[in-house]
């Protein structure tokens, strides 16, 4: 369990990288981006590293469902994760 419950900590401690930035100014990331007019901001480009997001929602889904059917027993676990 300690080495799942490790693996999954790495994984909701990923960055991911979200980013908004003038679209007229070239990226400074090397993410895919999308562009998106802000009123009052004028066009604006978005990106975000997508495999860390997509690891970083799963972690802590499955983080949820462990603890929810351990109940009571998960509770040596808690420390750990906060």
């Amino acid at each position: 369990m300690q080495f799942m419950t490790q693996q999954l900590v790495n994984d909701a401690m990923l960055e991911v990288d979200f980013k908004m930035e003038n679209a007229d100014i070239p990226s400074t990331s090397s993410n895919t981006g999308f562009n998106l007019k802000v009123k009052g901001l004028g066009e604006q480009r978005f990106s975000v590293k997508t495999e860390n997001l997509v690891k970083k929602t799963s972690a802590f889904g499955l983080l949820v469902e462990i603890s929810e059917n351990m109940g009571t027993a998960f509770a040596p676990y808690a420390q750990t994760l906060l």
